[in-house]
């Protein structure tokens, strides 16, 4: 019985021990203050980097998604711009665009072939009347030179115009019969070689019509020309001059249906080319203006942390460049300590130095020192004793890699001294 009374105050003496311990150790005991387990150590406050938000555009806040004390992530909306004028304004520059894009492939894929067979036509057309108005010329200088066969000439241009007449009406039947064939057969763009025959044919007969056309009235001008030459003798000469004028202006004529006729076979030019491609370009750079300014309408935020204030409201028209949220960006905080001169010549950047704060007891964050000032001050009065505060101190700035956001902008840390 006595040797087991000697016991018990051994166990005890010993589970005290190792429970002093354990408290001791992981800073449970009542008496010890759980602001530092440093033995030599320096504090400060925890501080966040405040990234302001605003927006580059004006414009009517739509949304607000966030809130104070809230924590965001990167890439996360916090507001939302009314975009409605500014989606119509990008509908219009794509059809702009698109409109550009086809005009530039319309001008690589060069003539049709409908558009040759016009300028062909357009270039007999010409020659026609070309020819029309040298007869009529001819004419007019052999009535001037000779009156007496003015009236076998005049008898010669009615029977001549008698017969173009005669061919205009077989002409426009040829061609209104070719044209209900290739209507008869499905129109204009036919894919089988009987098809395009049909459409080459239509387009032969309505060349034709035109030549007869031209040939009719080239033939009625110089019987015109003739009748008023008899009619008038003194103005032979006048007349004259004019009928070459007009002869003139017709070789004129063929000249340029001819290089129509030969620039449409040719294609486009690299000068048109490049033309329809700068067209393309501009109507991409202002879609592109437009699609910046629209992915500007929403702010997003630019790094993990928390929302520090926010004065924007639903609703409220944003001016440019006005600060709409404060952020507070937790990825990586800082803390400010101050090195009495002493100590300072062991401080080197990038030291790592261990960090303790009140908020987790036993726990310790690593930081790195990234700033020492190179001008000593006496110690700020919310950090050190009042008897510590006419010493003089160097500043030096410690980043602490935060990617749980335990920390938080203004709790006090302390940092050890190694």
């Amino acid at each position: 019985m006595e040797h087991r009374k000697r016991i018990i105050p051994v166990v005890l003496i010993v589970l005290l021990a190792f429970g002093g311990d354990y408290a001791y150790s992981t800073n449970r005991l009542p008496f010890v203050s759980t602001a530092s387990v440093f033995v030599d150590s320096v504090s400060g406050f925890i501080e966040g980097e405040e990234i302001s938000i605003a927006a580059e555009i004006g414009g009517r806040i739509e949304i607000v998604a966030v809130d104070e004390g809230e924590a965001v992530t990167k890439g996360q909306e916090l507001v939302r711009l009314d975009r409605a004028t500014l989606d119509a304004q990008l509908a219009q520059a794509q059809a702009a665009l698109g409109t550009a894009q086809a005009q530039l492939a319309q001008v690589k894929a060069g003539a049709r072939a409908e558009d040759i067979r016009q300028a062909e036509a357009a270039l007999a057309q010409a020659i026609a009347q070309r020819d029309g108005a040298k007869r009529a010329w001819d004419n007019a200088a052999a009535v001037r030179d000779t009156p007496q066969e003015l009236d076998v000439r005049i008898a010669a241009a009615d029977a001549q115009l008698k017969a173009a007449k005669a061919q205009i009406d077989v002409a426009t039947a040829n061609a209104v019969s070719a044209k209900t064939r290739v209507d008869a057969a499905g129109g204009v763009d036919q894919p089988s070689p009987q098809g395009k025959q049909l459409v080459n044919q239509w387009w032969a007969a309505e060349a034709t019509l035109q030549a007869a056309v031209a040939t009719y009235n080239g033939t009625l001008k110089t019987l015109e020309l003739l009748n008023n030459m008899k009619a008038q003798p003194l103005t032979l000469n006048p007349q004259v001059d004019a009928a070459k004028a007009q002869y003139e202006s017709a070789v004129a004529a063929v000249t340029s249906a001819q290089a129509r006729l030969d620039a449409t076979k040719a294609g486009p030019t690299k000068e048109q080319v490049n033309v329809a491609e700068a067209a393309v370009k501009q109507a991409e750079a202002a879609l592109g203006v437009l699609q910046v300014q629209s992915n500007k309408m929403t702010l997003k935020s630019p790094a993990n942390g928390i929302v520090t204030r926010r004065v924007a409201h639903t609703g409220e028209i944003a001016a440019p460049n006005a600060s709409l949220l404060t952020i507070a960006n937790l990825e990586t905080v800082k803390l400010t300590i101050y090195v009495p001169e002493t100590q300072i010549g062991s401080i080197k950047i990038g030291n790592t130095v261990p960090i303790q704060v009140d908020s987790f007891p036993g726990k310790v964050f690593q930081g790195k020192v990234i700033f020492i000032a190179s001008q000593a001050e006496f110690t700020p009065r919310n950090v050190q004793t009042k008897t510590e505060r006419v010493n003089t101190v160097f500043a030096v700035k410690v980043q602490i890699p935060n990617s749980q956001m335990e920390l938080k902008p203004g709790m006090p840390a302390d940092a050890a001294l190694k």
